[in-house]
This record gives structure tokens, C-alpha cells and sequence, in this order.
């Protein structure tokens, strides 16, 4: 997969292609409906396929909450999925004021037909675009009418009673239901990060844990609490126990993601660690003492 940064790029150019844009945040099941399409219909069609993503969620560009939306993946992650799904070209997009003041009818004109050679163009059910999100579907249907390009429209994705969305999965990462967020991932959500040294209790207690020093501080980390997950460090993944928190029974006052690979005893300090998380077991608890804490996590 090619990948090209910002839409005035000088690698850009407008091939015929086919044409999907968002933020993509999460990769989940939805959006691999749109991106499967995408792909299909591109290679069936002698298209390119073509996704344009923002490096920035609009929204965080655009102020619309007084603190950052975290996301649930990072750039890199997203481009990975990506190319795992075959799309042929990702253009990777710094989403800015002056972008955000484009009307629709301007985005597909001069983004969308002029940059990219867009031909076909594949969207969610609730896509919008342009200033003030004031393109949709009808507007975008009408607009193909006259500039020359076809449409289709992906149905939203249901599982069990929920319509998979970034904005639900990010609310339930939240609340902590990583076990239902899987579900509409796909996948079991992770964190990476580096290791680093803490206060060494967890040795202490006979039960070493691995903090993460976490790699982007805009990654949405999962509600407080005890979780059933795993650890993948050197190419290996082991289950572990994971902790997220401010650990009450020292009255701690600094935020920590931990883990303890079961099983796992080496020194790993400075080295990548990724966890993914299973099941969420419980919320934080204070201990009376350590040793009360010891039997509890075994």
C-alpha cells in the first residue's frame, strides 16, 4: 500500500480511482464493510482504491468539547489495518481550519475529482463532510449527478442490538466493557507502550508487574479496574492480569497501566509492551494490607 501525506502531495495523482474518506478511528467492523466494498470494487472495476484519513479527528481540530476526544488508534495502527485489507493508496490527511472551511461541493471538486481522480466513491450511512458537516448523502448523491462520479451507500452494521460505531465503542472502551467493544471491533482493543520502572511493590508482593509507559498520550485507555488480558513482548504473548489506576491501597496519586504476565519473570524495562484486554473483572478496590492485596491478585 502507498501512502502519501496531505492532499497537495507531489506523489498525488488523479488516477482514476475509487473513493472512500473518514476518520476510521477503531477499524471496526463497520468500517471493514466500507473498506471490503472499496477494495472489491476497485479491483473489479480497474479502479484504484483509494482511502483518505485524517491524521487529527476533526472534531479535536474543531473545538467541539473543552478537552481532546482520545482515539482508539493511532495513525500507524490504522495504516496497518489498512494495508492488511488491500487498499492500494492511503492519503493521510492534517485536518485544519482552512479544511474545515470548505464547503462540500469544494471538497469533491477540488480534493476529491482534482487531486485524487475519484470515480466511484463509497460511504456509511451517516457520512458527512464539507464546512459545517453540511454534505450528506442526498447532497453527495445529487453533486454525482452532474460531476461525473458513482455513489454507494453501506448500510450500518449491527451486533446483537448495537449499531457498531466509532462513538459507541469509544463510549463503551470508556465505561469499560472491553468485552463488548470487542465485539464490534473485531478484535480485542490494545495499548502499547514501553516499559518502565515504578515503586517495585509488585516484586515486593512476590507479584511483578510491567508498567507502561505509554507510547501516545491521545490513546483512549479503558475505565479504571482490574482486566483479564494479554502481553505481547519479544514476539511473544502471555495472559496476564491488568490494572488500571491510581492503586488506592498506597494512596497513589499518579494514573498507572500495569500487568503481570503470568508466568513471564524476565527484565523487560525499556522494551515494547502491548496489552490487549479480555474482560474487565472488577473496579479498583483498597486493600486493608499488602498481604490482603497478595492473596487477592493470586
Amino acid at each position: 500500500m502507498d501512502i502519501f501525506r496531505g492532499i497537495w502531495s507531489h506523489f498525488l495523482d488523479a488516477r482514476d480511482s475509487a473513493v472512500t474518506v473518514g476518520s476510521f478511528d477503531g477499524v471496526h467492523l463497520g468500517h471493514r464493510v466500507i473498506l471490503n466494498n472499496l477494495v472489491q470494487m476497485a479491483e473489479a472495476q480497474g479502479l484504484r482504491s483509494v482511502v483518505l484519513t485524517f491524521e487529527t479527528h476533526p472534531r479535536n481540530v474543531l473545538k467541539e468539547s473543552d478537552s481532546l476526544m482520545p482515539m482508539m488508534m493511532t495513525v500507524e495502527e490504522k495504516l496497518l489495518l489498512l494495508s492488511e485489507l488491500g487498499v492500494d493508496l492511503a492519503l493521510v490527511v492534517h485536518f485544519d481550519q482552512s479544511l474545515s472551511r470548505l464547503s462540500p461541493q469544494d471538497f469533491v471538486q477540488i480534493v476529491l475529482k482534482g487531486r485524487i481522480g475519484m470515480k466511484k466513491m463509497v460511504i456509511g450511512f451517516n457520512h458527512a463532510f464539507g464546512k459545517n458537516r453540511a454534505g450528506d448523502r442526498e447532497s453527495l448523491i445529487a453533486m454525482s449527478r452532474t460531476m461525473k462520479f458513482a455513489v454507494d451507500v453501506i448500510n450500518p452494521v449491527e451486533v446483537g442490538d448495537m449499531i457498531v460505531s466509532s462513538t459507541k465503542l469509544r463510549g463503551l472502551l470508556a465505561d469499560g466493557d472491553v468485552a463488548r467493544a470487542r465485539d464490534g471491533l473485531g478484535r480485542l482493543y490494545s495499548v502499547k507502550g514501553i516499559v518502565v520502572h515504578g515503586f517495585g511493590r509488585g516484586k515486593r508482593l512476590h507479584w511483578p508487574t510491567a508498567n507502561l509507559g505509554l507510547v501516545n498520550v491521545e490513546k483512549l485507555i479503558p475505565h479504571d479496574g482490574i482486566y483479564a488480558g494479554t502481553a505481547t513482548v519479544r514476539g511473544e504473548t502471555h495472559p496476564a492480569a491488568i490494572s488500571i489506576g491510581f492503586n488506592p491501597t498506597f494512596a497513589e496519586h499518579k494514573h498507572s497501566v500495569e500487568a503481570h504476565l503470568i508466568g513471564f519473570d524476565q527484565d523487560i524495562y525499556d522494551e515494547e509492551l502491548e496489552i490487549r484486554f479480555v474482560e474487565r473483572i472488577r473496579g479498583e478496590k483498597k486493600f486493608s494490607s499488602e498481604d490482603e492485596l497478595s492473596r487477592q491478585i493470586g
